[in-house]
């Protein structure tokens, strides 16, 4: 997978979930600081990576944007 894709697969899922919402940035910055950071559906990810459901990491989501 590239990160084009886990990207196109966020958005997506993003069609077929409710409720979402992009974290703040403070929170961005402590998951990033940490080292780490979250996908859409909550599972714990590399920054720039995705996760075993194939969606990107916030990170990358964002700056995709």
């Amino acid at each position: 997978m590239t990160p084009v894709e886990a990207v196109a697969n966020a958005h997506a899922w993003f069609e077929h979930h409710s409720g979402w919402a992009p974290p703040d940035e403070g929170t961005l910055e402590e998951w990033l600081a940490d080292g780490m950071c979250r996908a859409p559906d909550d599972c714990a990810v590399l920054p720039r990576g995705w996760c075993d459901h194939g969606l990107a990491s916030w990170r990358l989501i964002l700056d995709a944007i």
